[in-house]
């Protein structure tokens, strides 16, 4: 069993480095050319509201960084040309952020490298065997989730 934890621990590591190496490569070439993760991160929680967008209290929740952080790495993403803020139609006072076009042409590259991602994994696996992915990634969430609020 000692040999299981071992193997899976490398596992987990070297999968872990490669995404982020991955998604850095994305992010110094082409459309996604210079944003940060947690920028591309920003961009991918509002993208994935569609046009209704997001507001900033609702983006620094997501990002767990203060509400005026929030406020500046928007204001930063908007003269980098990826998000636009409007006022809301019911309340005048409320601002929702959408992406511009450049904003939607990198998170659907970004997308795209996800579902390339999952397709990759899923292929070849029975539904058994998807339930039990599932349930794992699951499990590895819940641990995770454990520690972030042990830690808050």
């Amino acid at each position: 069993m000692q040999k299981f934890a071992e193997v899976l621990h490398d596992m987990l590591v070297t999968v872990y480095h490669k995404i982020l190496r991955v998604e850095e490569d994305f992010l110094q070439r082409g459309a996604g050319a210079g944003l940060t993760l947690r920028e591309m991160h920003t961009i991918e929680y509002i993208g994935r509201a569609g046009t209704e967008g997001r507001n900033p209290s609702e983006i620094a929740e997501f990002m767990e960084i203060a509400r005026p952080s929030a406020t500046v790495s928007v204001r930063k993403l908007e003269q980098k040309g990826f998000l636009i803020k409007s006022g809301c139609t019911n309340d005048g006072r409320a601002v929702r952020v959408t992406l511009t076009r450049m904003g939607r042409k990198v998170f659907m590259l970004h997308m795209h490298f996800h579902m390339m991602m999952v397709k990759e994994l899923e292929s070849g696996l029975c539904e058994e065997e998807k339930d039990i992915l599932v349930r794992m990634i699951q499990k590895l969430d819940r641990f995770f989730e454990k520690n972030i609020e042990a830690t808050t």
